[in-house]
Order: C-alpha cells, then structure tokens, then sequence
C-alpha cells in the first residue's frame, strides 16, 4: 500500500511540475488546445475551473465555496494541439466519489485519460479506461450513479475533447472532472509515392542524339599494325 501511494504520489509531481511536452519533429500542430480542471451544472453550478486556453499554464488550490466538491490541487495547461488538466485529491461526498489523481490529456487529435486510486463507494474505477466507458454504480443512500469514464468527444471542429470523469446524479447534476480538448496535427512530410514509384532521379548517362533508342553504337576503327608470326 506504502508503494502504491508513493508511485501514485511521483505521478502527482510529474503531473503537475513537467509541462505537457510538444514533438518539433515531423508534424505540425493546428487548432488550439484548451483545458480546465473541473465543471459542474445543475443544483450547483461551477463554471470551468480553472480554464486555460491557446498557450497558458495555470494552477489553484482550492474550489470556490460550495456544498459538493472539495479538491486540494488543480493544474491546467493549453498549448497548439495540446492540452492537459489534473485534479488532486478529489472528494465529491454526495456521490461518495474520491480519487487521489484524475488527469486528461489531449495531443495532436488522440487523448486519454488516468485515474489513481478512484473509487464510487466500494468500486475502485479503472485506472485506464476505453475511451467513454459508461458505469451506473448504485451506491447505499443515494441510488444509482451515473459516471462516463474517459469521455471523449469529436467536436465539429473536428478537434476532440477528454473528460476524465462525467458524473450525473439523480437530482440532474452533472460533473465533469479535468477535461482537455485538442485539434489534429497535420504532416509536414512530402507524400509518399504510389506504390512500387521509384523515389529519386534516375541519373542520365552518356547518350547520341542520333542512335535510335536500344541500338548498339557503332565500332570506331582502331589503326595500328598487327604482327606476323610465321
């Protein structure tokens, strides 16, 4: 258990200190990414919290006052393409929901999401989902609840959208936690030829301009004097 919650714990750090890395190489990003740490409609409503777009980094350590949710970190950041949203400690009471980390990240049109230590009463969710893995869990008092894991979205814009966690309640209150949304990237390499098409030049050779095509050149005389033996 002491392992588990220090590997959990290095994932935290790296999480939040290493910003989202971003390939240079054979691909360039279009669209903008986007994120935010958590969101909530219905009864209680908290807008996206915190929210970062195109190219920012922001973190907060608390939620603005409220009766649902209670957090300790949330880290966001936005770069083209990029985006990617962590939630720390997590406590939603009234869907007897915890988890130490919850995270989304989008690049280049592809996105996942990872859950350390999250639980629905006694059902520990997966820690790597497919992609909207759709849950009703009933829990002891408040009927069944409702949660997508790893949600993901194409958006008309065609960029995608990853929400780590959706939960709907009974009383129609939905949360979302750490959502990341990102556009495609597009090659920067040449198209690769047809099949079976020669990539480079052939190099020319020496040719006669009069020497019909496939034809031998013609022999140039030699003089000289060959010996007689006798």
């Amino acid at each position: 258990m002491r392992l588990t919650r220090l590997a959990a714990s290095a994932a935290i750090a790296g999480a939040l200190a290493t910003p989202l890395a971003l390939s240079n190489t054979a691909s360039a990003a279009t669209g903008t990414g986007s994120a935010y740490g958590l969101a909530a409609t219905g009864l209680v409503n908290i807008p996206q919290t915190p929210a970062v777009t195109a190219t920012a980094d922001k973190s907060l350590v608390s939620l603005p006052a409220n009766p649902l949710i209670d957090v300790k970190v949330l880290h966001v950041t936005a770069k083209p393409a990029s985006a990617r949203a962590s939630v720390v400690d997590l406590s939603i009471a009234k869907a007897a929901l915890t988890a130490h980390l919850v995270t989304a990240t989008c690049k280049g049109g592809t996105g996942t999401s990872t859950l350390a230590d999250a639980r629905i009463g006694n059902h520990r969710l997966a820690a790597y989902a497919a992609p909207n893995s759709a849950l009703n869990i009933p829990v002891q008092g408040l009927g069944t609840v409702g949660v997508t894991l790893n949600k993901q979205v194409r958006n008309p814009d065609g960029s995608l959208t990853v929400t780590a966690i959706e939960v709907r309640l009974t009383d129609a209150q939905t949360i979302s936690i750490s959502s990341a949304t990102c556009g495609a990237g597009t090659s920067s390499r040449p198209p690769s030829p047809p099949p079976g098409q020669a990539t480079g030049k052939p190099i020319p050779g020496p040719t006669d301009p009069t020497r019909p095509p496939g034809q031998a050149p013609k022999p140039t005389p030699v003089p000289g004097n060959l010996p007689v033996t006798g």
